[in-house]
């Protein structure tokens, strides 16, 4: 039986949410083996002082496997 983890993960771009959701799967592919799912739970963005867009945000849950 198998045994699997989620943790969250926070991407950012200053281009787009797809850009910021592609850079969490990107990042999570490179450090973790196993994956079966990413799913996107909150878009977000941070602004600047002056009122324009700073960065694009998303907050992803990732499962994956654990390793005996």
């Amino acid at each position: 039986m198998a045994v699997v983890k989620i943790i969250q993960l926070v991407g950012e771009s200053p281009v787009s949410w797809e850009d910021a959701a592609t850079n969490v799967i990107k990042e999570a592919q490179a450090t973790l083996r196993g994956i079966t799912r990413i799913g996107i739970k909150e878009f977000d963005i941070r602004m600047k002082e002056t009122g324009e867009v700073d960065v694009f945000r998303v907050r992803a849950e990732v499962s994956f496997r654990v390793e005996r």
